[in-house]
């Protein structure tokens, strides 16, 4: 170890960077304020079994975990939607309902670095928890659009999906549980070859083969939804479609569609989420800057279930993007006054600069 190095995946931010970063969690706190959602801030440590339970194998594999003194293992949280469903399920579950919540933290996972995004980076984000309504995916999915701008992104999309229609499907084909591994890694690659070369393989009708091999298809805007209708094998299906349907005629009424893509094929996301799911692109990021959706059997993991849908930004994704995408307005640096003095004035510069300083200038 060379002295004074730092480990692999984690970074220093000074200066302007600095500067720039706490400006941003600056605006979405006060964003995520405006809407009526007040701030939790949980741990950095968890035990490890309590956060890797519900997390499913994707995040819990990326868990950094140590064991403390008294033996107990210990996980460096690798995300805040968790730890959040902990503290209502524990401590917050007689609370007034709706609960908003928002939080402004780091977060750890043990994977290999991206662009924007360290093995430490920041996460901010929203849950709002206690209501299962199409308004309540809405107002996180609206919410999410008004920090994305409040950062200051004016070009940018949420891809919106519903794993309810996939899981609805996937209960329909009854297919063994290798079968069903292996569809759901040939449909997440997005390859139709891989597609199309398995499903001669799998025991399927023909309307279950019609809608697999439409599924990764259902991309695009309001029209997507006819055409997820028109595959439906089940009555759970056709209400997940109606469901989004109902999310995008309201995000448009509210002129956000030119921000809204749907994504009926998009299959990824946590464990723990049971109907919509999205994730947020912008040109030049390379990975998404956002992603949430709605988790109704989470908080049942540590209390009352309750229902819940909630979107985390990435920081450090979103400031970059930004940056890219306009110039600052103005200087995070605030104008200096420097005072001087001869020796023998010191007392009176003193108390200039003190009057400066309490009246808010930088001296």
């Amino acid at each position: 170890m060379i002295p004074g190095q730092i480990p692999y995946g984690v970074g220093d931010l000074f200066l302007e960077d600095a500067a720039h970063q706490r400006a941003l969690e600056t605006r979405l706190r006060q964003t995520f304020a405006g809407w009526a959602y007040s701030e939790i801030i949980p741990p950095t440590l968890e035990y490890a079994e309590v956060v890797a339970g519900p997390a499913g194998s994707q995040l819990a594999n990326t868990m950094i975990r140590f064991v403390d003194r008294d033996g107990q293992t210990l996980a460096l949280r690798p995300d805040l939607t968790i730890p959040t469903a902990r503290a209502v399920g524990t401590k917050l579950y007689a609370e007034p309902l709706p609960l908003r919540l928002f939080y402004i933290g780091n977060v750890f996972r043990y994977e290999e670095p991206q662009a924007g995004r360290r093995r430490e980076f920041s996460q901010a984000g929203c849950e709002l928890i206690g209501a299962s309504t199409v308004a309540a995916d809405v107002e996180v999915l609206s919410l999410t659009i008004a920090a994305l701008r409040a950062a200051g992104l004016t070009d940018f999309q949420l891809t919106i999906g519903h794993i309810g229609f996939y899981h609805s499907l996937l209960a329909a084909l009854k297919l063994t549980p290798e079968a069903t591994l292996t569809l759901s890694e040939a449909i997440d690659r997005k390859r139709q070859g891989d597609l199309a070369a398995l499903l001669p393989t799998l025991p399927l009708t023909l309307p279950a083969r019609r809608a697999l091999q439409t599924l990764p298809r259902l991309t695009g805007g309001a029209g997507v939804c006819a055409q997820a209708l028109e595959i439906c094998l089940t009555t759970d299906m056709a209400a997940a479609v109606h469901h989004l349907q109902a999310i995008y005629a309201r995000l448009a009424a509210a002129g956000l569609a030119p921000h809204i893509s749907l994504d009926l094929g998009e299959i990824r996301g946590m464990a723990y989420y049971t109907g919509i799911t999205f994730e947020g692109f912008a040109p030049g990021s390379g990975a998404a800057i956002c992603s949430g959706g709605r988790y109704d059997n989470l908080i049942g993991h540590f209390g009352p279930a309750l229902p819940a849908v909630g979107c985390a930004l990435v920081v450090d994704r979103v400031l970059r993007i930004a940056r890219q995408q306009q110039a600052p307005a103005h200087s995070l640096t605030p104008d200096w006054l420097m005072g001087v003095a001869p020796a023998a004035d010191v007392t009176a510069l003193q108390g200039w600069i003190a009057a400066r300083r309490a009246a808010g200038q930088v001296v």
